[in-house]
C-alpha cells in the first residue's frame, strides 16, 4: 500500500488548519474568558466538530476560506466570551 505524499501548498495549509485549532483549545481553556465548565465543554466539542466535520476537504481554496472563517469565529468567540467584573 503505497501513501501518498501531500504537496507542498497542501502540507503548509494544514499547518496553518493545526495552528488554529490550538489556538482555539487554547482560547477555550483560558479561565479569563470563559468560567462555566459546561461552556467550555460545549465550545470545545463544538470546535472538534468543526475540524473534524471538514478533515478531508483537500482544495486549497476551501481550505484557505474555512481558516479565514474559523479565525473570525475564534476572534468573535474571544470577543464576546471575555467575563465582565
Amino acid at each position: 500500500m503505497k501513501m501518498e505524499i501531500p504537496s507542498l501548498k497542501l502540507f503548509l495549509q494544514r499547518m496553518r488548519v493545526l495552528s488554529l485549532y490550538r489556538d482555539a483549545l487554547r482560547s477555550i481553556r483560558c479561565d479569563i474568558l470563559i468560567e462555566n465548565p459546561a461552556a467550555k465543554s460545549e465550545m470545545r466539542s463544538w470546535a472538534r466538530q468543526e475540524f473534524e466535520r471538514n478533515r478531508h476537504v483537500e482544495d486549497l481554496a476551501h481550505i484557505r476560506y474555512l481558516i479565514s472563517n474559523g479565525k473570525k469565529d475564534l476572534e468573535t468567540m474571544t470577543r464576546y466570551t471575555i467575563q465582565k467584573p
